[in-house]
């Protein structure tokens, strides 16, 4: 009896043990899985002057400018580092572009484009969601920068490509886990993955804010 005890309690251990590895090792994963996400990526932020309604409209036709002229040639490249490299020596470039954007449009804000490492909540598009974290941003602030913001990817070219978010994602490297992470939202272990990812970058953006 005294042995059957002690054979059950390894047993159980042994168990317990390799359910252990099992998660630690899927843990592991899934932190890679999304360094590789936030390592990859570059988000566009353009921040409206205000919520009036031209500020709004003046928002969305800076937006479809700045991507109708550069979504084609970042759709050229084949990683994260080119699409910063890219983005940076523009930066002025894209500046004047939204000026002129709106001058047409009767206004005269000012204009301010970063390319900076910032926080974003996580966001569901068509195809694809993106969790919480530091992303690379393209940033571009409307007058004060008051109004509602819009949020979407310029790297790889999200916003406008007619290829689907899986095409998109295998091109600028991402591996099929990281794909699968980003686009099955049907399946219950991305789905879980994903949540743990979210909830990571939440944690880390609080701790962050004690120490700021």
């Amino acid at each position: 009896m005294i042995f059957l005890k002690r054979f059950f309690l390894s047993f159980s251990f042994l168990i317990f043990l390799s359910l252990l590895v099992t998660v630690g090792v899927s843990a592991a994963e899934t932190f890679r899985d999304a360094d590789a996400i936030y390592d990859g990526v570059v988000r566009l932020h353009i921040l409206a002057a205000s919520d009036g309604e031209k500020d709004q409209a003046d928002k969305l036709a800076v937006r479809d400018a700045i991507l109708a002229s550069y979504s084609e040639d970042l759709n050229e490249l084949t990683g994260r580092d080119e699409a910063k490299a890219f983005l940076s020596d523009r930066l002025g470039a894209i500046e004047a572009l939204a000026k002129e954007v709106l001058i047409s449009r009767g206004g005269n804000d000012r204009v301010e484009v970063t390319l900076t490492e910032e926080y974003y909540p996580t966001r569901d598009y068509e195809s694809m969601r993106l969790p919480a974290g530091e992303y690379l941003s393209l940033r571009v602030i409307l007058g004060e920068g008051e109004g509602h913001n819009w949020w979407c990817m310029v790297y790889p070219p999200l916003c406008t490509s007619s290829a689907s978010a899986d095409e998109e994602l295998a091109q600028a490297g991402f591996s099929k886990s990281q794909v699968r992470l980003l686009t099955d939202s049907e399946d219950g272990a991305c789905v879980m993955k994903f949540k743990i990812v979210e909830t990571a970058a939440s944690l880390w953006e609080t701790v962050k804010g004690w120490f700021s």
